[in-house]
């Protein structure tokens, strides 16, 4: 097993790069929801399903690509969902009704959440622990500067162009992640180490996987931190552009901001990463991110501060995935070495399927004010306080032997 991250830099900056998938395809598009909506003759509510949809497909598609890469490796299953993803985002930009994008970015999603598993499982191949979770808050440097550089991107094409532009330069930088997959990337899973009826065994592995007390408490913790995330994604734009009056460029600007903090945690996250582990890391920042959002909902409710008393508990909460995302999950996959590519699946389907729900509660609920953002945010910060506390730090049991199958 690797110890060191010398050496690996190249590596750890395109797994961000494929990592940063995710974030790029919602981030880049928010700018463009009152465009589709105009164009398709909809509600920005209505709109907001199609984030909704891609989430559901990170969730979902995730399941498929760990067994298979378990059994076959890990590139062919990048390349497959690169190609998907790439076929999927042209799609999207020759959609003729908001339905037809909700399908299409769903099946985006699918192709896309290939870099995110896979990511994860190379650096489960290389590196454990500490060393882990510095790698992972490494690669949120560089999937932090799409947050940034996205909504700029959205923004330009909205104001001086045409929104299906954002959906080809998506395709292209699948064909690029592509080529680098093809010509960079090493495989990290020999054949030797493969499990040749992963894919067959698939469901007895996720089985076995739900028994670990631990993995599925850093997974729904970083889920429901990841969840308060996601909903701040699905009713910012109506927030600040409706309710608080920001032109396209100034959300975008504000987003970016939001998306600095997470930047600047992930790399704080490294430097604690030296005196504290990554457990004491999680319990102090589920506390930080739980506070921050009941304050948040105080605010939205009473109208305190005005978008001020918004912006910053946002920006706190927004903050804390660059704590809590690298430390969960080098916490859940510390233990399945020999199943990486699954225990990731598993990992990123409990995260996103939190993120889905979080994302289709903030469109379900809303009122037209900024409360029912608030409201889901600030029940995922007290349900990952509670959900770590209980299923990680206070467990009766050991964790189950890894299994072989």
């Amino acid at each position: 097993m690797q110890k060191t991250t010398s050496g690996h830099t190249g590596l750890i900056l395109l797994l961000g790069l494929l990592t940063a998938f995710g974030p790029m395809s919602i981030d880049m598009y928010l700018p463009a929801f009152p465009a589709i909506a105009r164009e398709f003759g909809v509600s920005i509510a209505a709109v907001q399903y199609t984030l909704a949809a891609y989430n559901v497909g990170l969730a979902l598609g995730q399941l498929l690509y760990g067994p298979f890469a378990d059994q076959w490796g890990r590139k062919p299953n990048l390349m497959a969902g690169m190609v998907l993803y790439a076929v999927a985002a042209i799609g999207c930009a020759w959609a003729t009704s908001l339905n037809s994008l909700v399908a299409l970015r769903l099946l985006q999603a699918v192709g896309g959440c290939s870099g995110m598993v896979l990511a994860r499982a190379i650096v489960r191949d290389k590196f454990e622990g500490n060393e882990a979770a510095r790698v992972f808050s490494t690669m949120m440097l560089v999937m932090g500067v799409a947050p940034i550089l996205a909504p700029t991107v959205g923004s330009f094409f909205v104001a001086h162009a045409d929104w299906r532009l954002i959906f080809y330069v998506l395709a292209g930088l699948a064909a690029l992640a592509l080529i680098g997959i093809v010509f960079v990337l090493p495989e990290t899973l020999p054949p030797a180490r493969r499990n040749s009826e992963a894919a067959r065994r698939a469901f007895s592995t996720y089985a076995h996987l739900l028994q670990d007390r631990a993995f599925v408490g850093y997974s729904l913790t970083a889920g429901m931190v990841q969840a308060a995330m996601f909903a701040y994604i699905t009713g910012s734009s109506f927030v600040f552009t409706q309710l608080f009056g920001l032109s396209t460029q100034q959300y975008g600007l504000l987003f970016g901001l939001n998306a600095s903090g997470l930047i600047a945690a992930s790399q704080l996250n490294n430097r604690l990463l030296r005196r504290f582990t990554f457990q004491q890391i999680l319990q102090g920042v589920t506390l930080v991110n739980m506070l921050a959002g009941v304050v948040l909902l105080v605010f939205a409710s009473t109208g305190w501060l005005g978008i001020v008393g918004i912006t910053l508990p946002l920006f706190v909460v927004v903050s804390s995935v660059g704590f809590a995302s690298p430390n969960a999950t080098a916490g859940a996959l510390q233990r399945h070495a020999q199943q990486a590519g699954s225990a990731s699946a598993l990992l990123g389907t409990l995260m996103y399927s939190c993120g889905a729900v979080a994302a289709l509660a903030v469109s379900f609920f809303a009122d037209g004010t900024v409360v029912p953002m608030a409201a889901v945010i600030a029940v995922c910060g007290v349900a990952a306080f509670l959900l770590y506390r209980w299923l990680v730090v206070r467990q009766p049991h050991p964790m189950p032997a890894e299994s072989s199958t």
